[in-house]
């Protein structure tokens, strides 16, 4: 069951779940995808979310992978290391009833994303905790993974108040400055 009267959620922006809550720690130094930013994105991958294999590292709030499958996608795996976080997201996905279309872990996003086949997934979502290492980490461990499917579409935010090194591999096909955040839509091009 989602909080509605929890002071520290979010809502689903669009997709059968529209106005649902995303109830999330307080205390936590999550930092929420805006609904602007999850507007713009979902706006760019309209006509081709359906069905699509969702990942969402680093999920905290698990907001984009919920919101995917909101708008269509088939399923979310959403991966989770902060374990109050974890909690909330399988909280959330019981009360929503998308037990059958998610599944949630508690591993470290880089070491899993690492070691693990990724050739299933269309759509891959890294939203790091803001730290230019670790987004460009993620993204070389990526593009390093030689299972990740060709045109496969990464978003990825950072602050835009750093420069990244995008791996040539990648290709920027979209990108938009709200407030503090960069968000990218890259497309994989082994």
């Amino acid at each position: 069951m989602c909080i509605r009267d929890r002071k520290n959620s979010i809502r689903i922006s669009g997709g059968y779940l529209k106005g649902k809550s995303i109830p999330f720690d307080h205390k936590s130094s999550l930092r929420p995808t805006s609904n602007k930013l999850r507007e713009i994105l979902f706006d760019w991958l309209q006509f081709e979310i359906k069905d699509f294999e969702c990942l969402d590292l680093f999920a905290g709030t698990g907001a984009l992978g919920i919101e995917a499958i909101s708008r269509g996608a088939k399923n979310s795996f959403l991966i989770e290391l902060n374990k109050k976080n974890y909690l909330f997201i399988r909280s959330t996905l019981q009360a929503l009833e998308l037990e059958s279309k998610s599944t949630v872990l508690f591993k470290d996003a880089i070491s899993w994303a690492s070691k693990n086949d990724l050739s299933k997934f269309n759509l891959i979502f890294a939203d790091p905790p803001f730290n230019k290492d670790i987004e460009e980490k993620v993204l070389k461990v990526l593009a390093n993974n030689k299972t990740l499917s060709p045109t496969c579409k990464i978003y990825l935010e950072h602050s835009k108040f750093s420069s990244i090194e995008i791996p040539s591999s990648f290709t920027i096909l979209k990108e938009k400055n709200v407030g503090d955040v960069k968000a990218l839509l890259l497309r994989y091009e082994n």
